[in-house]
């Protein structure tokens, strides 16, 4: 009777300590996955990002064909083209899309005053195509975002704060959305 109470004794903090180990590696697995899946979704954005780069020069070539070269609706858009090919981070990547979806809404707007090019087929087939690429991009920036949200709120509740310190996952920065109105800096906090 007294060797079961010593195996009691003995056995309880073991398993406790098994299980709580199972936990931390679990719970590690799971925020390196989480991390996985936001690198994989900031990937189709960036992928979408530069599909949207890649359609311009065919939108510039129609829109020139029906207003003269130096028109100063081209110069944003070249602006914005050249801050696009200079980016490195997402931050950077992020302004630069909102100044080219600017441009190319600007030049939209302008495309109103130049009948013939606002008729024209391959125009109007261009427009819609920006149009659905416009919608995915913002679709997939949201998705990327709320995985942010959820990523950061991970890392900085206990106990899964204790795993991310010791990983050495750090906090993701969303993507901006002034639509929105979203102030980056608490959204990149995941209180946003």
């Amino acid at each position: 009777m007294h060797s079961f109470w010593i195996w009691i004794v003995v056995a309880v903090p073991v398993l406790a300590i098994i299980v709580i180990l199972m936990y931390f590696s679990k719970t590690r697995q799971n925020l390196l996955r989480l991390r996985i899946d936001l690198d994989k979704s900031w990937a189709g954005v960036d992928a979408l990002l530069k599909q949207r780069h890649d359609e311009l020069p065919k939108l510039l070539g129609t829109c020139r064909g029906y207003m003269p070269h130096d028109h100063e609706a081209f110069e944003p858009i070249a602006r914005a083209r050249a801050d696009y090919l200079k980016a490195r981070t997402l931050q950077e990547k992020s302004l630069a899309n909102i100044a080219m979806a600017g441009a190319i809404e600007g030049l939209f707007n302008i495309a109103a005053d130049f009948p013939g090019l606002k008729s024209n087929s391959n125009f109007v087939k261009l427009r819609k195509q920006n149009a659905e690429l416009e919608r995915s991009i913002e679709e997939q920036q949201e998705f990327f975002n709320e995985l942010v949200s959820t990523y950061n709120r991970r890392i900085r509740r206990f106990p899964d704060s204790i795993v991310a310190r010791r990983a050495r996952l750090e906090p993701r920065e969303s993507i901006p959305n002034p639509e929105m109105g979203d102030d980056a800096s608490l959204r990149s906090t995941g209180l946003g």
